[in-house]
């Protein structure tokens, strides 16, 4: 089968060889971004690009739209109008960044960062030293931590709900934390049912949280939206997460809150400088998980991976 795929944006060769790899033999790919007419597309890809009414009018043989989910494309919602399908490609760079931020919460409650400092400083307590275990006899908690707990049965706040929030939450389900949320516009009934979660106003959620997660995207009106007055709301020994981006946080209020020991721990992989300062409070705060910005895998490697998956949807959709 000789299929015409034509794609909206612009990626490198290793990627549009992934897709092809994933194609029939003999399929023709069009770049639209260098100028190439869309009139014989049966297939477009979209990813940051639009694809507007105007596009549709030029594509008239065009059968299925691919979205691929990393991007913030938008489909003319007459599409469907023209007998044209949709199918969007999940991005394994949003998932991995929603595996990160859970990766983050049980750090904290497990008092990782803690655990791990004293484990490599060769802490024993109380004269332990080193013997023979067997499944009855052992060392439990040789490094002598004062406290570390479960997810299981805590509430997990999350801040804002797009796709990597909604991921979040699909995965704290599985342990079952009580799962809160805000955002702007609060879902339906059933989508909160959908998920397992349950909306609270954001002064509300902070205050009830075990953990709260950040999950907005940053503008010019949330920065610093987690500043003294938030951190001074939420419960005392909860925990902050953040993989959403550094700015969204008030550092100094953080630290301080970390270090009055209002705050239990936090798990951050975004700074409102990066690279992290050298000289920033952040490395010597208790508890703290600190990751170099690297919640999502690279993008090179996500698209590529994308753009098979939707080489593989197209194969089969375009033999049906």
């Amino acid at each position: 089968m000789s299929l015409v795929v034509g794609l909206a944006d612009g990626f490198n060769q290793e990627q549009v060889d992934a897709l092809i790899s994933a194609l029939p033999d003999g399929s023709r790919i069009l770049s639209l971004t260098e100028g190439d007419d869309p009139a014989d597309a049966q297939i477009i890809i979209s990813w940051f690009n639009d694809i507007d009414e105007d596009l549709l009018e030029r594509a008239p043989g065009l059968k299925l739209i691919v979205k691929l989910d990393s991007g913030t494309g938008q489909i003319s919602p007459s599409y469907a109008d023209h007998g044209i399908a949709l199918h969007l490609v999940e991005s394994p760079a949003l998932i991995s960044v929603a595996e990160h931020a859970v990766m983050l919460i049980c750090a904290v409650f497990k008092r990782l960062g803690i655990a791990y400092d004293r484990f490599r400083a060769g802490t024993m307590v109380d004269g332990m030293t080193p013997e023979l275990t067997t499944q009855e006899s052992y060392a439990y908690n040789w490094v002598g931590l004062e406290r570390f707990e479960a997810l299981y049965g805590k509430t997990i706040g999350l801040v804002g709900l797009g796709k990597i929030g909604s991921e979040v939450a699909t995965r704290l389900n599985a342990f079952n934390a009580d799962v809160v949320y805000t955002k702007r516009n609060r879902l339906s009934e059933q989508e909160e049912q959908r998920l397992g979660i349950r909306y609270l106003p954001f002064d509300e959620l902070l205050a009830e949280s075990h953990c709260v997660s950040l999950h907005n995207r940053f503008n010019a009106d949330n920065e610093r939206m987690m500043g003294v007055r938030e951190f001074s709301m939420m419960r005392p020994g909860s925990f902050f997460v953040n993989t959403a981006r550094g700015r969204l946080v008030d550092e100094d209020a953080l630290v301080n809150a970390l270090e009055s020991g209002h705050l239990a721990g936090a798990g951050l992989d975004v700074f409102q400088y990066e690279p992290l300062e050298l000289d920033s409070r952040l490395f010597h705060t208790p508890n703290t998980i600190l990751t170099p910005h690297t919640a999502g895998i690279p993008i090179d490697i996500s698209l590529a991976w994308e753009l098979e998956q939707a080489g593989k949807h197209i194969s089969i959709a375009m033999s049906e």
